[in-house]
């Protein structure tokens, strides 16, 4: 930090930039009131010529932000993982619903869906409702799979305390039945 160069008696530099994706320069200074305080080592830095850096007093999130933060994550996560869900179950619809039960059977689309694909007796149709449906189900249900396992384990770890009689009877939540 050139911009400190002349406090140098009065500023120590604990932790300098080292990089730009930590831009947090921690300081030591011993205040001097009406004289020397924080301002006189921002204005400092602030004038600078070489590089002009926009200087403020660094205040870390508090618990209650951090905690704001990740809820909005989570929420931003689900909004995507339903918007995704949405977006299959267009196609979905329209293939297993419309074209199955509602369209003509002579209907050269519907006749097309139901003949056999590849090997066996599984028709075009059922196939692309597999295709559609698998990333809903790791992708979009993934969340509900993911904690559906971390009760199983909680319950079912070794040393627990609770009764094997109660183990069964207290199995599962509506992560499990979702995941199921």
């Amino acid at each position: 930090m050139n911009a400190l160069e002349h406090l140098k008696a009065k500023v120590t530099v604990i932790k300098p930039i080292t990089t730009h994706t930590d831009p947090i320069v921690q300081i030591s200074y011993t205040p001097e009131p009406s004289v020397f305080t924080i301002r006189t080592i921002i204005s400092a830095i602030a004038n600078a010529n070489s590089p002009p850096f926009n200087v403020s007093v660094y205040h870390p999130p508090t618990l209650e932000e951090r905690a704001r933060y990740m809820q909005l994550r989570e929420r931003r996560s689900l909004l995507y993982r339903l918007a995704f869900s949405f977006v299959v179950a267009i196609p979905t619809f329209i293939i297993g619903i419309v074209y199955m039960t509602l369209v003509s059977r002579h209907d050269s689309t519907r006749m097309y869906l139901m003949a056999p694909m590849w090997a066996g007796r599984v028709s075009r149709a059922e196939w692309a409702l597999f295709i559609m449906s698998t990333p809903v189900m790791f992708y979009s249900a993934g969340t509900f799979h993911r904690r559906s396992v971390k009760e199983i384990r909680a319950l079912w770890r070794k040393g627990s305390k609770t009764p094997v009689w109660k183990r069964f009877v207290r199995f599962g939540s509506m992560n499990l039945l979702v995941s199921i």
